[in-house]
């Protein structure tokens, strides 16, 4: 993989001369890491943060009574780990590969002297976390205010091309039902019987992943009750 390449298609990136990308590049390091191993713990202190280049991570906390939340998940081009920014650099929560994984990782610190020079990095960095902040919210409403047929409504609406819902509208989960009910706060077995509920009515068509939506309207009633 061509890191210059891959960088110069990214947000992060983005207005950076070919000097300045081939500086951040110099000391980006690239890392892979297998299906289910542990990138970061809660608590960790960290001094990076980082990027995927392929594969998919996924953040999550674990409750006292062993309960696992995912909280995001990030695929191809996206960052986490951006609290290495702050005072303290202690990660809130845990980061897994979901699947076999490459990440580049960028130390703080070269961050910061490269935003000294031109803070088009830093304001790119403002408008990442801006995104994500959003999607943060979008989340805690689905989680705190949706039943769950509501919640597994909205994520099927949000999993849609463009996030807008067409009939027809085919869509490759990036989990399987087993994390997609960690991600809504709900178990396997209750997903499965809203799943199966919507394939009943018609809204929907599942074969594992793979998700078609035939009632767009339906879908879109059913996110909304």
């Amino acid at each position: 993989m061509d890191i210059i390449e891959f960088l110069s298609s990214v947000p992060l990136a983005r207005g950076l001369s070919k000097k300045q990308l081939e500086t951040l590049a110099s000391f980006t390091r690239k890392k892979k890491y297998r299906s289910k191993q542990l990138i970061i713990a809660e608590n960790d202190k960290i001094r990076e943060f980082y990027m995927i280049a392929r594969g998919r991570v996924k953040m999550f906390k674990n409750s006292v009574d062993g309960r696992e939340q995912t909280l995001h998940l990030f695929g191809p081009g996206e960052l986490f780990g951006m609290c290495a920014t702050s005072s303290d650099f202690i990660f809130p929560a845990n980061a897994m590969a979901l699947e076999p994984s490459t990440l580049l990782i960028f130390p703080v610190d070269m961050i910061e002297a490269l935003g000294r020079q031109d803070p088009t990095i830093l304001f790119n960095m403002i408008s990442v976390l801006s995104c994500m902040l959003k999607d943060s919210m979008v989340m805690i409403e689905t989680l705190s205010l949706m039943k769950i047929p509501q919640r597994v409504a909205s994520f099927l609406l949000l999993s849609t091309p463009k996030k807008v819902c067409s009939k027809g509208d085919d869509m490759e989960l990036a989990v399987n039902q087993k994390e997609m009910a960690k991600i809504l706060g709900t178990t396997p077995e209750t997903l499965s019987r809203v799943l199966k509920k919507m394939v009943g009515e018609h809204i929907i068509e599942v074969k594992g992943k793979h998700i078609k939506v035939l009632d767009c309207e339906g879908l879109e009633e059913l996110a909304a009750v």
